[in-house]
């Protein structure tokens, strides 16, 4: 009875590791979330990349290359399905570290509070070419 078990544990393994040749990954990534959030189905958690995901495992198992599923999408909801990778790789790079900025920011307050100060300067009469008026000047009428 072990040796019976044994076996089929064996076949399973060994049928199921063989029939699922892709990874729905490759076809997840590589295409957008039909319902338009414009989010890549891989990283969407609606009900439609749900449903979406189990379409594409259950095909995958058929048998069928992600190329045919890919295609299969693309005649449904045309071209614009499909991921565009330098577009996403630079969505991405600009949200993984805004730190990366902080120096730019810094730099550009700097040069602002420089310019306010300056212009505050001249306006006062403290600046080139201006005279400072004395506290009787100031409040004549």
């Amino acid at each position: 009875m072990r040796r019976m078990v044994m076996l089929v544990v064996a076949l399973i393994m060994l049928f199921g590791t063989s029939a699922a040749k892709y990874n729905s990954m490759d076809v997840e990534g590589k295409i957008y979330c039909p319902c338009g959030c414009g989010e890549i189905l891989i990283n969407c958690h609606c009900d439609t990349a749900v449903q979406t995901r189990s379409e594409i495992g259950k095909e995958l198992l058929e048998g069928k290359t992600p190329e045919e599923i890919i295609n299969k999408y693309v005649t449904l909801y045309g071209s614009s399905i499909l991921v565009n990778q330098e577009k996403e790789n630079i969505k991405s790079a600009s949200k993984k570290n805004p730190q990366d900025m902080l120096p730019f920011y810094i730099i550009g307050i700097a040069i602002t509070g420089f310019i306010a100060y300056n212009l505050g300067k001249s306006k006062r009469g403290g600046g080139k070419g201006g005279k400072r008026k004395s506290k009787e000047e100031k409040w004549e009428l």
